[in-house]
């Protein structure tokens, strides 16, 4: 597996690229087309699926432009009030939302195998109800649910800590040390983050 990394949005969200041969997974396509696309161009990629770990407008505000090319949008239902309020946080931003329907809703423990990179789904709520981290070979995107020495936000609309340190809890539970690849920052590993992170 191939991975290009960008950073998007006014909030510098992590977005991900994964591919083998011409065809991609976006995991976040976040909120810059110009920057998306050209980069798949200068690469020679087509998006057909994209993987959401949550619907915040900063991780998916280039859906609705990526499905008219053919995508199709993985994300978890518990995030379903954020595409149709202002709880995706667009708002607060001065940002316009561009609306989308997902073609496909994720389970916890799901397999997709997709563009030939199998992908394990992993419901983590507590940043936001439908907040899920992806695994892929040695790889865990994890959203805004992990990230180095912290843990996302839970103030935020359908956000909630009790169920933010369950999920912290069931991603050190995980035996492999996976390359943690977050929505924002830094990427960490799982080994470091079960004895270093405060919410351990």
């Amino acid at each position: 597996m191939k991975m290009l990394k960008l950073v998007t949005s006014v909030a510098s969200t992590n977005t991900y690229i994964l591919y083998n041969d011409s065809d991609c997974v976006i995991v976040d396509p976040g909120d810059n087309a110009p920057l998306l696309f050209s980069t798949l161009e200068e690469n020679g990629l087509k998006c057909k699926f994209v993987l959401l770990t949550h619907a915040h407008f900063d991780h998916c505000n280039v859906c609705s432009l990526l499905q008219s090319y053919g995508a199709k949008v993985f994300m978890h239902a518990g995030d379903k009030s954020l595409l149709r309020t202002d709880k995706n946080l667009a708002v607060k931003f001065g940002i316009a939302f561009k609306s989308f329907k997902p073609d496909y809703y994720v389970a916890d423990g799901q397999k997709l195998d997709l563009c030939g990179i199998e992908f394990t789904v992993v419901h983590t709520p507590g940043h936001t109800n439908g907040s899920v981290c992806y695994l892929a070979e040695n790889f865990m995107f994890s959203g805004d649910t992990l990230f180095h020495l912290s843990v996302g936000r839970t103030d935020f609309p359908t956000g909630s800590d009790a169920k933010m340190r369950k999920s912290i809890k069931k991603l050190f539970a995980l035996k492999k040390d996976y390359i943690v690849l977050p929505g924002h920052g830094l990427q960490t590993r799982l080994s470091y983050e079960r004895v270093s992170n405060p919410y351990a």
